[in-house]
């Protein structure tokens, strides 16, 4: 039996890791570093609170680094955050919309908490993008603690402690805890179901009312936030459970009779309210048009063949994604033990579902992503990683190679892109380069807990480079960015009415404003030629049709400046010119 866990050292354990006898270590500084991590690691989970604490610090420090520098990002970020803003311009808490066009794809909840961050502020709806991200950070901040709970009730304060360092070292959370969208809220709602359904599960005795309540409400606000994706991964682990206990009387103490009626008390009076005011059309559009077509066919150019999730997942849930796949023989034979049972129950039937519809983003298999952080840390807890093996060390190289690439490969584009040399970002890749070597010769030593350990550090130092300083400066990336401040610069006036031909991204509508003419060539010339303080963005080919439709008063208007940039969602390079009445 494992001093911090439920796990013996596993009699079964692949070739290359001894578990028998005493081991004599080496005589080298390898070993020498990889006792002192594995000392400071039991020492730092012998105290729950300690464990915890460093846990939120480092989440911290991985998510922060360009959280308020980068620009927002197109399209779900900026159309998320646009129709939040529309909400406090308006006053509508109840309605969605995007300028004029209505948004009814998911629920109220995110606009409403994104509406909430910004308050607290002490903003209202001109603030900058970084306030609307407040819930996402948030979020993952929460997902990261409540793997931690988890892990711990599952297992050990170890192994949860290294489930949730894993997720907020892992690539996908950090990406989504600095987007203002949905998802990282919803992990936290998903986890705090999945915690209390363990609790029941395992228990047997049910839930107090304090947590009754609170699986009821984390399962209304999932629901707000994102729809039947929270119900769809509760009841499927449900539904698992059940039939290997063959009866669900486990599910006698959730506290149905006074959380059922909470539940319905949350999320029926805005549901109601939508189809009201809507006369029901959001109900067409979101479980019609949205979600069915996803389900039908790849939707908005998002389609792909199923096993594409467990390809991304290698580099999407990277550290995390390359010890579970040395852990997955254990995880196997451990099937039948309650815990692994149980956030297998969570982790294939989301996963099979998500593989299946043909509409496939990364963020959609994020649900899944505790538990497999949970599993991984269970089999690491019971020194049974796999990593002697031919396949394993080939496995283990991942983590030297995405250190690399990430570290080195970003401030070289950087380079071509722009031609930046960043030497901070060179120097940041470096050191991350050398933790991701350094980790994968700890790992070839046996060492595999500290070596999980040195690849989880390796990620803040990747994230300060990526997000903190390369991202902000790919100008012609934020090419909505580099729009708005050519505008602000050349408006022939203080308010400034701006219409934009052949580009349509909404971070350009959230910076510049809700007003703004999305239109053509043609449109944008009639525009400038009515009365008032007026400015248009031409793009390149739409130019044509600009100088054509300005006709005998082209000679009134006058170019006042020129932007360049890379168009990401399209793939390719835009010019545009930025037109005023002659001054």
């Amino acid at each position: 039996m494992s001093d911090f866990g439920p796990f013996s050292v596993d009699p079964n354990s692949p070739p290359g890791y001894q578990t028998t006898g005493p081991q004599k270590p080496e005589a080298d500084w390898i070993t020498s570093l990889s006792d002192s991590i594995e000392h400071h690691l039991s020492s730092l989970c012998s105290s729950r609170t300690k464990a915890f604490i460093a846990l939120m610090l480092f989440a911290l420090v991985c998510f922060l680094p360009g959280f308020n520098s980068i620009p927002p990002v197109d399209r779900d970020e900026a159309r998320f955050a646009q129709a939040s803003k529309q909400m406090m311009e308006t006053g509508d808490y109840v309605d969605i919309r995007f300028q004029d066009e209505t948004r009814y794809k998911k629920p109220v909840g995110i606009y409403w908490l994104q509406v909430a961050s910004v308050k607290a502020t002490g903003q209202d709806w001109d603030a900058p993008i970084w306030a609307y991200r407040i819930p996402s950070l948030a979020g993952a901040m929460l997902s990261v603690g409540l793997t931690f709970l988890v892990g711990m009730r599952m297992g050990s304060v170890r192994s949860g402690f290294l489930a949730g360092l894993g997720m907020a070292a892992a690539i996908l959370l950090g990406v989504e805890a600095r987007l203002a969208k949905t998802d990282a809220m919803l992990l936290a709602t998903i986890l705090a179901v999945q915690w209390l359904l363990w609790e029941m599960y395992d228990l047997r005795s049910g839930l107090s009312k304090g947590k009754g309540a609170l699986l009821w409400v984390a399962l209304a606000f999932g629901v707000l936030i994102k729809g039947p994706i929270i119900l769809m991964v509760s009841i499927m682990t449900i539904i698992i459970l059940s039939i290997r206990e063959r009866s669900v009387g486990w599910l006698k103490g959730s506290g149905w009779k006074y959380g059922l009626p909470l539940f319905l008390v949350i999320t029926i009076p805005w549901f109601l309210a939508i189809g009201i005011k809507t006369d029901w059309a959001f109900y067409m559009d979101s479980i019609g048009k949205d979600m069915m077509a996803k389900v039908a066919s790849g939707k908005e150019s998002h389609g792909a063949p199923p096993g594409t999730y467990l390809a991304a997942s290698i580099g999407t849930f990277w550290p995390i994604s390359v010890f579970f796949i040395l852990s997955v023989v254990w995880i196997w034979k451990q099937r039948a033990q309650r815990t692994v049972f149980f956030a297998l129950a969570w982790l294939l039937p989301t996963w099979i579902i998500f593989e299946l519809v043909p509409t496939k983003l990364p963020h959609y298999v994020l649900p899944a992503m505790p538990a497999l952080a949970i599993l991984m840390a269970e089999a690491l807890e019971a020194r049974a990683t796999s990593w002697a093996s031919l396949w394993g060390r080939i496995v283990s190289l991942l983590i030297p190679i995405v250190a690399v690439i990430l570290g080195l490969g970003a401030p070289i584009g950087l380079i071509f892109i722009e031609g930046i040399i960043n030497p901070a970002a060179f120097g940041l890749g470096l050191v991350a380069a050398g933790l991701g070597l350094l980790s994968y010769a700890v790992l070839t030593r046996g060492r595999v807990m500290a070596a999980f350990t040195l690849a989880c550090l390796t990620a803040p130092v990747l994230y300060l480079s990526l997000h903190g300083t390369i991202f902000p400066q790919l100008r012609s990336v934020w090419i909505s960015n580099q729009l708005q401040e050519s505008v602000n610069m050349v408006k022939p006036c203080e308010s400034v009415e701006v219409a934009s031909a052949g580009y349509s991204e909404p971070s350009l509508v959230f910076l510049i404003g809700t007003d703004t003419l999305l239109t053509n060539g043609k449109g944008a010339a009639d525009f400038v030629k009515e009365a008032g303080c007026r400015l248009a963005i031409v793009e390149q080919q739409q130019q044509p049709a600009f100088l054509e439709a300005l006709g005998d008063r082209r000679g009134d208007f006058e170019q006042a400046a020129t932007v360049e940039g890379y168009k990401l969602n399209g793939g390719k390079w835009q010019s545009f010119g930025l037109y005023r009445y002659k001054m």
